[in-house]
């Protein structure tokens, strides 16, 4: 049975017990690594308000599937530019957001790449603490060149870890 200290040696270096992986399997990991970094902006975007970084990381013609916000998919990009200012106002009314990328998961086809993970949200406002967590999938594509990738978000897609706080958004 393979650990999983193997998988992630061999999903992020590209080696495994040690052994150099083939020369794909480098450059696989290597492609792996370019969209866990850019999917890590993404996300930093956000949190700390970047217009321009999200612009740069994501698709003009992004979809969202978003639980906690609609029952319908959300086009474009417009609506996340403007809850990236209100995250921001928020923010510098003294909150503080930390966030982590659990178990991530990068299958990549070609142009495309889907990343698969849980994401954990820490929210610290005066003394108080929340968690929430969520899963998600996100989908990129590479509108770039072999020599220079250009990877940006085209889905993403939010489900709902089953916990108290969830279980009373789904069921109302």
């Amino acid at each position: 049975m393979v650990e999983p200290e193997d998988l992630q040696i061999e999903l992020f270096e590209g080696t495994k017990g040690g052994r150099q992986a083939p020369r794909p399997a480098r450059k696989a990991a290597s492609r792996r690594r370019e969209v866990l970094e850019v999917l890590e902006k993404n996300l930093r975007s956000i949190q700390e308000g970047d217009v321009d970084r999200y612009r740069a990381t994501t698709a003009d013609d992004v979809t969202f599937f978003e639980w906690y916000i609609s029952p319908d998919r959300i086009d474009g990009i417009d609506f996340h530019l403007r809850e990236i200012r209100v995250h921001s106002a928020v923010l510098g009314e003294g909150g503080t957001i930390e966030q982590e990328i659990l178990n991530p998961k990068v299958q990549v086809y070609g142009p495309v790449a889907i990343v698969t993970y849980t994401l954990m949200i820490r929210s610290f406002c005066g003394e108080k603490v929340t968690h929430k967590s969520h899963h998600e999938t996100r989908v990129f594509h590479d509108f770039g060149t072999p020599e220079s990738p250009e990877w940006k978000l085209v889905h993403c897609h939010k489900s709902p870890v089953a916990t108290t706080d969830s279980l009373g958004v789904l069921r109302g």
